[in-house]
């Protein structure tokens, strides 16, 4: 029950009462507007307070340490991003008009529930569609909302807050066919775009962004003495620092990062295609600028998709790739004219800034780079490599704008020379002038290019090139066979029928082929192979980490230097037909390193976003219309969409307390300068190795009803535990208790364990949740097919020495096999707090296969028998992956539900996933 406090009067809901306070026949009406007001007046009353206190502020700040898994070491440049005093956000611009006005907070919607329902509608219905929904009688007697019509719906949509206006330029393009008349065919073209600079003022004004919105450069360490740098996001690369010292005192760059992909609309039939430009600034965290639904990456501009039918074949290449450039001239104007002089912007926390914007990536892939630099398809556009040696391990220069731009005004002006026309072809030039890029301030275009990896390394090197080479000396059979047989764990892709017969593949699948791909083929193929594969996985994966220290970027390098020193096995053997390696995304690979220390890790460039954001600003928009003129529907229709969104976020920001999150913000003034508006240097030690790890679990309260009351003998039989009670008896014995385990007992069983592993800088947040399962085979039953029984492997925390692992991020950790999870009767003697698990142990980590880097292990046996125990359920650390040893030839017998059971020895995967990867092969402690 909720009551008014100005007139003590209770209603349903908290709904309810703002719904009388904003009605202007109630008496509370007048006394909810003082209130706000006065509200208001104190605020600012503490504001000036709190500004007073603060420009008496001693801004140096000191050298300090702080407890915890990083020290944190600040240093005196608050010149960096200064502040120059604070401004109104949008958000409290809305709020303030509708507390003046005494409009509800759900704008022109009378209530929560029917914000709720045109949100689902505009979401989820079409047009047609909504004007059925709300002409239904159900709905217009009972529901009734204030809108009974889809014009009404609409009309009330188009009323909320809009963001950055699109604009259409109108481009005319004069051919040189003629047509029946002998005049020179014209076609026309429409440019949509919006002001980039307005996109970039509303990105940074964005309250969700508040807590994730960096404004100066900074630098991390991962140890003490600063020998081993740490590279993550874009304001720990050189390129934002090695820029900060060329601008003015004071300023804050917002790095630029473009990002183009032409797609098609139409599905089966039509030639419709749209071509969408993305904008995002650096200065928001790369795990938020990925998520499609943070909206942290706005559509700045659809390009026209011409046929150009007024041009000859001859001329329309070159006209084409001046239209890019022309049109993407026109869209940077305003960021280009900013990027000179700065511009005040207001940030989400507040605080104005003198924004510089300047053009910091662009993302695309390899034909629009090459457009967008201005060269051959054959050349790279970052450095001068010729063509024919794109596969060598060499050096080359970097490409010089400035002595492109000669070249290029040399080509139109017809002035060229000899020497420069030799050197234009050189470099694989093409004649545009100007590029789009020629007069954007503090740019270099050839240092634009992010690395790619979807395609340039999973759907490049590794599917398309290393795979088809593999393929080629190991066979389709035997391989499609050795991918059906492979062992299985909690979250790794089966491949049941091989790959062979797979005609389209996505990223997801290039990278659980990685997964298993390197223990797949050995034995197989000769070791030079192996070498060149395990170097191409080390190399993607390294890549892949989202944080990278000075050691893992010289991994990096070195994984690099191995490929090309064994790569030319596979012209030896017959599998690359061509006789070299001038391929493109091979060559790419050389960059990545440089690329790397420039702009921070590569997963904050990667196309698959803009593939994502595909299905939302173009095909779905594209669907919405009725494929007539449909760039202008498609912009109505996103104009809508971005409202509600738009909407959904100030609404959230109003329930957190939009004066409470003001008031944070004047508070928090003391510490601007010594937080985000300042440069920072933060050093981290080492996790220890000698300390334990505490391990998080999970299981379920109860045991599943299917898993009680199991026993012995049935547990010995289906799962394999043939040393169950004898190492029962040896636990309980080892515990100080003389019971004696009967085959007659019964037992509650688990049928998996959920632990949850660290979260570490290389690998994120995400993917942290790690299913151990020991699942009993499940009998046919109605439709339910026989379900084999499910045993995973996993690494244990053992006592034992071994002095393979010793001083290793491996040390105590040994391979088992775990058959049952359990709980002990009770009639048992209660002695261990955790839950327990019969596992039988394989051989210690000892054996190290030189070629590839992996460990062999096998089941161990004490007597002629399994080597099983119980143990506690804490000491299971995570699972792990074992792929068979299939050796020369796949034995015809395996399956993926018997595999475990019948091969006698296996390789430890460190593929499985990244946290395996960072311990087996980075090396890294703190990982399990």
């Amino acid at each position: 029950m909720a009551i008014c406090q100005f007139c003590r009067v209770s209603f349903k809901s908290d709904l309810a009462v703002r719904q009388h306070q904003v009605q202007s026949t109630s008496r509370c009406h007048q006394k909810y507007n003082i209130w706000w007001k006065e509200l208001w007046m104190a605020r600012r009353a503490r504001r000036t307070s709190l500004e007073a206190r603060t420009s008496a502020h001693d801004l140096s700040i000191d050298a300090m340490d702080v407890d915890g898994p990083e020290s944190n070491i600040s240093e005196d440049i608050s010149h960096l991003a200064a502040t120059y005093g604070e401004e109104k956000l949008p958000f409290q611009a809305v709020r303030d008009e509708q507390i003046l006005c005494g409009a509800e907070i759900h704008g022109p919607f009378q209530s929560e529930e029917e914000w709720e329902l045109a949100k689902w509608l505009i979401k989820n219905v079409g047009h047609t569609q909504a004007e059925k929904f709300l002409k239904l009688p159900i709905v217009q007697t009972r529901v009734k909302p204030s809108f009974h019509n889809k014009d009404a719906f609409l009309g009330a949509i188009d009323t909320l807050p809009s963001g950055v206006d699109w604009q259409c330029q109108d481009i005319q393009m004069t051919g040189d066919v003629p047509d029946q008349d002998g005049n020179l065919s014209v076609e026309h073209l429409e440019l949509w775009f919006r002001n980039p600079l307005e996109c970039i003022r509303e990105l940074l004004s964005n309250p969700a962004f508040k807590d994730v919105l960096k404004y100066a450069p900074e630098r991390h360490f991962a140890d003490k003495n600063k020998d081993a740098q740490v590279t993550s996001e874009m304001w720990t690369g050189e390129w934002w620092w090695d820029l900060q010292q060329r601008l003015p005192e004071g300023a804050t760059i917002a790095p630029v990062i473009l990002s183009s992909d032409k797609t098609k609309l139409s599905q089966f039939r039509g030639d419709k295609s749209a071509w969408p430009v993305y904008l995002t600034i650096g200065n928001i965290a790369k795990d938020v600028r990925r998520k499609a639904s943070s909206h942290a990456t706005v559509l700045v501009a659809y390009l026209p998709v011409p046929k150009l039918d007024c041009f000859g074949d001859k001329t329309r290449p070159a006209v084409k790739y001046q239209l890019f450039h022309h049109c993407m001239k026109t869209i940077l104007a305003t960021v280009a004219s900013a990027g000179r002089t700065g511009k005040e912007m207001a940030c989400a926390d507040g605080f104005v800034r003198a924004i510089w914007p300047i053009i910091a990536a662009y993302v695309a892939d390899y034909p629009e780079q090459c457009l967008v630099a201005c060269c051959m398809e054959n050349r790279c556009p970052m450095c001068q490599v010729p063509p024919d040696q794109r596969g060598a391990h060499v050096p080359h220069a970097k490409r010089d704008m400035q002595e492109t731009l000669s070249l290029l005004a040399d080509q139109s002006r017809g002035t060229e020379t000899p020497e420069t026309k030799a050197r234009f072809k050189e470099l694989g030039l093409r004649r545009i002038l100007p590029p789009f890029w020629h007069d954007l301030p503090f740019a270099d275009v050839f240092r634009w290019f992010t690395p790619d990896l979807l395609h340039q390394l999973h759907k490049g090197v590794f599917k398309d090139h290393l795979v088809k080479w593999t393929t080629a000396l190991v066979g389709e059979d035997e391989l499609d066979a050795r991918f059906r047989s492979m062992s299985g764990i909690t979250g790794l892709r089966h491949f049941s029928h091989g790959i062979s017969m797979v005609s389209q593949w996505t990223g997801s699948e290039h990278k659980e082929m990685e997964k298993v791909f390197l223990g797949l083929v050995m034995g197989r193929v000769d070791d030079q192979v192996i070498r060149t594969i395990r170097a191409v996985i080390d190399f993607i994966y390294l890549a892949s980490l989202q944080s990278h220290t000075t050691q893992t970027l010289a991994a990096l390098r070195q994984a690099l230097d191995d490929f090309h020193t064994h790569k030319h096995i596979f012209l030896e053997l017959g599998a690359r037909t061509q006789g070299h390696f001038n391929i493109p995304k091979i060559h790419s690979m050389e960059h990545y390193v440089a690329l790397i220390e420039l702009f921070g890790s590569a997963d904050g460039f990667n196309t698959e976003s803009p593939e994502r954001l595909h299905i939302d600003y173009a095909k779905d928009a594209y669907r919405a219309s009725n494929r007539k003129d449909y760039l202008l529907q498609m912009v109505v229709w996103l104009r809508r969409q971005e409202a509600v969104d738009r909407y959904s976020i100030y609404l959230e920001w109003c329930q957190r307390g939009a004066i409470d999150a003001q008031e944070l913000v004047l508070a928090s003034r003391e510490d601007a300068d010594s937080d985000d508006a300042a440069a920072a240097t933060l050093v981290s030690p080492s996790a220890n190795p000698s300390l334990p790890a505490v391990i998080q679990y999970n299981i379920p309260a109860r045991h599943p009803p299917a898993l009680r009351g199991i026993s012995a003998t049935d547990i010995i039989e289906h799962q394999q535990a043939s040393r169950f009670l004898t190492s029962l008896q040896t636990f309980l014995r080892g515990h100080g208790s003389s019971f004696i385990p009967r085959t007659i007992d019964t037992f509650d069983l688990y049928a998996r364990y959920t632990v949850y592993l660290p979260s570490i800088p290389a690998t994120g947040s995400r993917h942290l949740k790690n299913i151990i399962r020991a699942t009993p085979p499940v009998a046919a039953h109605g439709r339910v097919r026989t379900q084999p029984a499910h045993l995973d492997f996993a690494l244990v925390r053992t006592g034992e020495i071994n002095q393979h692992t010793a001083g290793t991020p491996l040390e105590g950790l040994r391979v088992a096999h775990v058959r049952v999870i359990f709980s002990l009767p009770h009639h048992y003697p209660k002695l261990a707090e955790h839950p327990l698990a019969y596992v039988e142990w394989f051989t210690p980590l000892a054996r190290l296969d030189p070629a590839s880097g992996l460990y062999l292990v096998s089941p161990s046996t004490r007597m002629h028998a399994p080597y099983g125990e119980v143990i506690t359920l804490d000491r299971l650390v995570r699972n792990c992956h074992l792929t068979p040893n299939f050796g020369r030839e796949a034995d015809s017998r395996w399956t993926t539900d018997n595999v475990t059971e019948e091969c006698r020895s296996f390789y430890l995967n460190p593929y499985s996933d990244m946290h395996m990867f960072c311990t087996f092969r980075a090396h890294q402690y703190g990982c399990l």
